[in-house]
Formats: C-alpha cells, sequence, structure tokens
C-alpha cells in the first residue's frame, strides 16, 4: 500500500471522537479535525492557482476524470477484502468486478478516442472489436490498494494519450454506443464513468450496512482536490500535499 492510500485508509478509520482530540497547529490547540481541513485548504489553494494557467480543453476535461478518480480512491482506501469480493444483492457485481469493468472500460474508451484523432476520413469510424481490450471486466486480484493502483495506471495511460489535444481534434467525428459524437463529447465520458460506477459502489456498501466515517468524507474531498491538480499535471504539489496528510496523522492516537 502507498504511502497516500495508508492516510486515506486511516482517515477512514477517523471518527468524530477521535477527530475533536487536540492537535497542535501554530502553536495553539486545535483539534485533529483541522488537521484534515487544513491539508483540504493547501490542497484548495495549489489547485486555485494551477488552474489559473494554461491548459489545453482536453486536459481539463481529463482533470475532471482524475477527480473523480481521486473520489472514488478516497472512498475505497483500506477497503477489507470481505467487501471487496461481496456481491451487494444477488445477480449484481462486487466491487472488485465493478472496479474491474471500470479497468477495460477505461482503456476502451483512450483507444477509441485516440483512433478518432488519429484516423483518416477514408477509415473506418471505430477500431473493430478485435483490437481493443474485451468488455468483459478485467481480473484484478490483490488488495484494494493494488486494483485502484492499476485503475490508476490506465488513467494515466489515457492523459499520456489524450490530455494536450489540439483544438480542432476535439471536434473529430466518432461514434459511441451508436450515437454520433466527437472527441470532445468522449472525453467527457470519461469522469462520467467514474462518477457513475462511483456511485454503484456507495450502493453496494450502503447494501453492505457500511458507513464511511467523518474523517473518511473529509478525505473523500481531499483526494479529489489532489487528482484534480495531478490531473491538470501538477503531480509534484500533489505529491506534496499527499505528504503533508502523510505527516500530520502520524502526530494523531487513536
Amino acid at each position: 500500500m502507498g504511502d497516500f492510500d495508508a492516510a486515506l485508509a486511516r482517515c477512514g478509520a477517523l471518527d468524530e471522537d477521535v477527530l475533536a482530540g487536540p492537535w497542535q497547529f501554530s502553536g495553539r490547540t486545535m483539534d485533529v479535525r483541522y488537521a484534515l481541513y487544513r491539508t483540504l485548504e493547501e490542497a484548495q489553494d495549489i489547485f486555485v492557482r494551477v488552474s489559473a494557467g494554461e491548459h489545453a480543453e482536453s486536459r481539463r476535461i481529463l482533470a475532471l476524470a482524475q477527480r473523480a478518480f481521486g473520489d472514488l480512491r478516497g472512498l475505497l482506501a483500506g477497503l477489507p477484502d470481505a467487501l471487496l469480493d461481496k456481491a451487494p444483492r444477488e445477480g449484481e457485481w462486487p466491487i472488485r468486478e465493478v472496479l474491474g469493468h471500470m479497468f477495460s472500460v477505461e482503456r476502451r474508451y483512450a483507444l477509441q478516442t485516440r483512433y478518432a484523432v488519429d484516423r483518416a476520413d477514408t477509415d473506418p469510424m471505430r477500431l473493430a472489436d478485435n483490437q481493443m481490450p474485451p468488455t468483459a471486466p478485467a481480473s484484478m486480484p490483490g488488495d484494494i490498494s493494488s486494483v485502484l493502483a492499476r485503475l490508476g495506471e490506465a488513467r494515466a495511460e489515457t492523459h499520456r494519450l489524450l490530455a494536450d489535444l489540439p483544438p480542432a481534434a476535439m471536434t473529430r467525428p466518432t461514434v459511441w454506443v451508436g450515437l454520433d459524437v466527437d472527441v470532445r463529447y468522449r472525453l467527457h465520458r470519461f469522469a462520467a464513468h467514474v462518477i457513475e460506477h462511483t456511485i454503484q459502489c456507495e450502493k453496494a456498501l450502503l447494501a453492505f450496512g457500511w458507513r464511511p466515517t467523518e474523517g473518511r468524507s473529509i478525505a473523500r474531498r481531499l483526494a479529489a482536490v489532489i487528482g484534480e491538480i495531478d490531473g491538470l499535471g501538477a503531480a509534484k504539489a500533489g505529491a506534496e500535499i499527499e505528504a503533508r496528510l502523510t505527516e500530520r496523522l502520524a502526530t494523531v492516537r487513536s
């Protein structure tokens, strides 16, 4: 498990009793809750400065998908295997299979969208299925940290392929589920798809009687902001905030 995933999981274990405990900040006694909120404030400060820069429209759109992935990461970090592999209801996917589906679709979306940018006008409108990853959910072995890491790698590949498209590429024609659309439309699908299945995971967890702690609720917002910072190309700044959260949690007793 990476340090930031471990920090998010630790936040998930913090509820009101621990959050109300003392935490020292700038010579004053605050509460542990503010350790999380202060980190969020610092992330927001970086986001405001980074987002004010010049970024391709495609990067701004995909940064929304990385924000959505950060939220998913904050929701699931530290999830025990028993919940990862349990079906919420008969005939419904366990969370592991939902994430496998997200991985497969991420890769397919990225390849089809890149193809739309690069293809000649005389080429077929879309890649044939035999040139694409399977539609079935990918096998995603390991604990939740390993699964999220694989999904994160697929997201990083999407950014590599599509984050810096020229303006003319945004209106290139393509199709999605039989609809005539353009590249801009397909780029917006990345965030929407992550959000759709984050909600599916939330519904599954509720079916298990699981509820997020206050610490996890705050951490989700923080991970989302860091995700968008990363998506805008400022990964080093995002990593500094991640490290700060880890350092602050090391001073918290629970």
